[in-house]
């Protein structure tokens, strides 16, 4: 049983995702198959001057898709989310982005859940602590990172605020320089533009208003909707998990897993706030709140009746989309 192995004690299981995700990307780029995102992000921007040598950009995609498997279930297991170690976080974060890839590549918004990971990493780490400045800093810093590469997530920063109050009394430096820390990544980037004399060029997003609809993955397609269908349900029925049915009660844990739902909250308001104001499709926002949330609730999958369904039925979908993709269905 594909879930009792990944729910079990065997660290290799950790890169079985990722090495997957490899041997999709690399024959869909060979076939022509993979499409890049071309939003008005800076960094989208940047990378057009990659068009003309696209393994490059498969090949930094799938690097992505491979550390951020990783990172995620690293800070799966560290945080204690579960009892035990479980390597199903990293299986649904790699088979997951590489199915939206599939769709669309976005790189700035895989860079950017990589740097929103290590930033996870770093708030976690606070526990009833006098002093926490420099943990939030750096997370806070992590966050600003992800913010310019991958603009909606500016949305992290007030999150992180409202998850610092909600688990902490509150103490003005460290939402001061924690403030600071998300701008820091900003201002560099200013210089380096002003160095360079290309001030001009300096726009984050583009704000666009329109009546129609901004373009996304094609839900007209059977294969599509049935993918959309199956995160939506599974998300849903997970978080109930996640919320009311933790089997973890330490103080620690619920401190974690709070601030988690909080930045979860801001990464899914970031994909809304895309849709609405840049008018741009962001699909992959849902990937870390959607890896941890249903990865918790398949790795407790003998405490449900339906986990176990929902996880071969998301698979399914997956590989139903992969295979109408390549042209097999």
């Amino acid at each position: 049983m594909l879930l009792r192995q990944f729910s079990s004690r065997q660290p290799f299981l950790v890169i079985i995702g990722p090495v997957l995700s490899m041997f999709v990307l690399f024959p869909a780029y060979y076939f022509g198959l993979l499409h890049f995102s071309s939003t008005s992000f800076p960094l989208d921007q940047w990378l057009k001057g990659w068009e003309h040598i696209p393994w490059l950009l498969v090949t930094v995609a799938s690097g992505l898709i491979f550390l951020g498997s990783l990172v995620i279930n690293l800070i799966f297991n560290r945080h204690e989310f579960n009892l035990a170690p479980s390597y199903v976080p990293s299986f649904l974060y790699a088979i997951l982005s590489t199915s939206l890839a599939m769709v669309e590549v976005s790189i700035p918004n895989l860079l950017a859940n990589l740097f929103v990971i290590v930033g996870l990493n770093k708030q976690f780490e606070v526990w009833r602590q006098n002093r926490a400045i420099a943990e939030y800093f750096v997370a806070s810093f992590c966050y600003g990172l992800a913010a310019l590469a991958f603009p909606p997530f500016i949305w992290l920063s007030p999150g992180m605020a409202l998850a610092v109050m909600n688990t902490r009394s509150f103490h003005w430096r460290e939402h001061f320089l924690s403030i600071v820390a998300f701008v820091t990544p900003f201002v560099y980037w200013w210089s380096y533009l002003f160095f360079i004399d290309r001030l001009d060029t300096l726009i984050l997003f583009r704000t666009v208003f329109s009546f129609n609809a901004p373009e996304g993955p094609d839900w007209n397609n059977n294969y599509i909707l049935f993918f959309g269908i199956m995160i939506g349900l599974t998300f849903l029925f997970a978080l109930r998990s996640f919320i009311f049915l933790s089997d973890r009660s330490s103080n620690r844990a619920r401190s974690v897993k709070r601030i988690f739902l909080i930045m979860s909250i801001a990464m899914i308001g970031s994909g809304v706030f895309s849709y609405f104001i840049l008018h741009e499709v962001t699909p992959g926002v849902i990937l870390l709140p959607l890896g941890i949330v249903a990865g918790n609730w398949f790795t407790n999958y003998r405490y449900s009746l339906i986990a176990p369904f929902m996880f071969y039925g998301l698979i399914l979908s997956c590989i139903a989309l992969l295979l109408h993709i390549f042209g097999r269905i």
